[in-house]
């Protein structure tokens, strides 16, 4: 459902292309679901996908162990099943439970007749345009190019944030449950408290339990404004985004991690 922070996520393992592996992970993952659901080859299939969920658990935990990854990124980052590491590995542990069994015995399973193969290619078809429409996002996808400022009333950010035209903000759309966002704090926190802008405005996906769980990791000393998801889609599609804002007019806009100001202070 949301492919471009899949794959930004995955690009935090260590190799900016590693983002392109995501839609081939989805469409492997998809196949096999129907193959299993229909089930046709159930004892290779049941091998290949218990092969398939220890490989990118071993991947998953090399992430959380060595570069503090916590999120699996499956869900998107607005989804409770994404919020512990844990809950990963217990829904990995019980898909295995179900799958090696069926690996250890021969069966024949269901043969591949039409009317499978229509719903397979039709289910397939949906799924991977779907993938596609989401990846566009994606911080591999994107060429540098030189940000054109523009007016804050030409904006949708005008709909969420008032600003004095003798002012300068930064405005950060992030969400709750979002690591790169919960790993920009700090940076957000500094902008507003050495001066390097005038007023920070977080502007966040509505989710109250993630929000309390955030409330009680994060000490963040901006207002904080909370929008639908929807709302959130017609802003950007990528969490988290930084707009940096001067007299009445947006100067530049990241979307990623935020930097420290001090390294972008001369």
């Amino acid at each position: 459902m949301d492919t471009s922070t899949f794959a930004n996520l995955m690009g935090q393992y260590g190799a900016a292309w590693f983002g392109y592996c995501a839609p081939l992970l989805i469409l492997i993952e998809t196949i096999l679901g129907i193959l299993l659901i229909f089930n046709i080859y159930p004892h290779y299939i049941a091998i290949i996908s218990s092969i398939f969920i220890i490989f990118v658990s071993a991947i998953f935990l090399y992430g959380m162990l060595c570069r503090g990854i916590t999120n699996c990124g499956c869900f998107g980052p607005l989804t409770l099943l994404n919020s512990r590491p844990w809950l990963t590995f217990t829904r990995n542990a019980i898909l295995l439970s179900m799958l090696i069994p069926s690996a250890l015995k021969a069966q024949h399973g269901s043969a591949l007749t039409m009317p499978i193969r229509v719903c397979m290619g039709i289910t397939g078809i949906v799924i991977m345009f779907m993938c596609g429409f989401s990846f566009r996002g994606a911080n591999c996808l994107k060429k540098p190019h030189h940000f054109q400022p523009i007016a804050l009333s030409e904006s949708v950010l005008t709909n969420y944030v008032t600003c004095n035209q003798d002012s300068t903000y930064l405005i950060f759309a992030f969400s709750y449950s979002c690591p790169f966002c919960q790993n920009s704090i700090g940076n957000v926190n500094q902008y507003q408290q050495i001066g390097y802008v005038d007023k920070v405005i977080g502007l966040s996906v509505e989710d109250s339990v993630a929000r309390c769980r955030f409330e009680r990791l994060f000490d963040t000393n901006f207002e904080i404004k909370e929008l639908s998801q929807i709302a959130m889609y017609h802003l950007t599609t990528i969490l988290p985004t930084t707009y940096f804002i001067r007299h009445d007019s947006i100067i530049s806009q990241y979307s990623g991690m935020v930097i420290s100001p001090a390294l972008l202070m001369p």
